[in-house]
This record gives C-alpha cells, sequence and structure tokens, in this order.
C-alpha cells in the first residue's frame, strides 16, 4: 500500500500563479478573464450590471451578504459577468490556503435559485490548487481526500484547458430565503475547517 502510494507522489502537483487558468471564471471561452484585483477596485462601478434583472430574495441575499462582507473588512470583489459570483482571496478565509496554494486562490461566493426552485441556496466553493494531467491521478486525488461532514469535493473539467479541477463546495438552502450573519459565519468557518482537513490530508499526497 504504501509502494504504490509512493508511486503516485509525483504524479500530482500544486497550482500556482495561474489563476487566470485554472480560475472557475469565467465560464466560456469568449469571456475576457478579469483579475480579482481589478473585481475588488471596481466594485463600485460593477455593482449596477451585478443586481441588473435579478430577482427580489436573490438580491436581498446578495445585498445582505455584501453588509456582512464589509463589516468583516473583507477584500471582495463583484463580477457580473461570469455567472453572477462575488470573489474573494482564499486566504482571507483560510490560512492554508495561502500555505498550500498561492495568494491568487479564489473562493466564489453564490446565492442562486436552489434546484427545487422553491426558495435560494447559499453556496462557498473553491478550485483546490492540485492538478494532473492524468484523469485517473486526479480520481484517485478524490478517493484519497477526507469524507468531509458538510461540505463536498468533486471532480469537474476546466473549460480552459480540458483538465480536471478538484473542487470543495459548501452550500445551504436558506429558509426563510435571506441571509443571516449568523449562518454567514457558520458557513465561513466550515469552510474554513473542512479546506483545512482537505490540505492536510492532500499535502501527504503530492510530491512535496
Amino acid at each position: 500500500m504504501s509502494k504504490d502510494k509512493d508511486e503516485r507522489k509525483g504524479h500530482l502537483k500544486l497550482v500556482v500563479n495561474n489563476a487566470e487558468i485554472r480560475s472557475a471564471r469565467p465560464s466560456a471561452p469568449e469571456q475576457e478573464f478579469v483579475p480579482l484585483e481589478e473585481l475588488i477596485a471596481n466594485r463600485d462601478l460593477f455593482r449596477p450590471a451585478f443586481y441588473r434583472g435579478m430577482g427580489r430574495l436573490q438580491t436581498k441575499g446578495y445585498q445582505q451578504l455584501e453588509r456582512y462582507l464589509a463589516n468583516r473588512g473583507a477584500p471582495y470583489g463583484i463580477d457580473p459577468v461570469h455567472g453572477k459570483v462575488m470573489v474573494l482571496p482564499a486566504g482571507n478565509v483560510s490560512p492554508e490556503a495561502l500555505e498550500f496554494g498561492s495568494p491568487q486562490d479564489e473562493l466564489l461566493l453564490s446565492i442562486s435559485e436552489d434546484a427545487g426552485g422553491s426558495g435560494l441556496c447559499f453556496s462557498l466553493e473553491m478550485i483546490l490548487p492540485y492538478f494532473s494531467e492524468d484523469d485517473a491521478v486526479m480520481e484517485e486525488a478524490l478517493l484519497f481526500a477526507p469524507v468531509l461532514q458538510y461540505g463536498a469535493l468533486f471532480l469537474e473539467e476546466n473549460p480552459h484547458d480540458g483538465m480536471l479541477d478538484l473542487i470543495y463546495r459548501l452550500a445551504v438552502p436558506l429558509f426563510p430565503p435571506v441571509l443571516t450573519t449568523r449562518l454567514a459565519e457558520r458557513m465561513f468557518s466550515i469552510f474554513s475547517f473542512e479546506l483545512k482537513e482537505t490540505f492536510l490530508a492532500l499535502s501527504d499526497y503530492p510530491e512535496g
């Protein structure tokens, strides 16, 4: 077992300094990538386009989220183009994201209609900073990662290079459909803890 593990270790690598290629933004090849720094610096400029055409409950949820992020002094950006998401440096929420990844790693925040169409869903998502050109290695990394209590790990093909991304997502329904400070704090706390557990487990998998 340990021999097999050692044979795998050199194949899973850390992704650094290439957020434009490995990011979940943009979602389509024709969309221009907007760096996180620009989203943060121009969020007041982007805000009208972000909220334009949005439903009342979803608007209220995002406004609550903006107030929460502002109160905690988080350097968040608003992206009105790539799926209407709010973007944070992952290291702002998870110190381990800086330790194992890079300052360019992003946390995507979204409030969208839930699968049943009867309410809203608040989610936090991050592409974990690991990759391999071999899909089988990525699939084994997913199996090697811990089973989490609240969030989920899954693989998804990156539209820019066709390679698999290992993604963590934490999502909860909003009932009633408003976001409270207490719920946001709980979500960020769980996100930070489960990311730490995942990074510590996977740190024994790739080549150090």
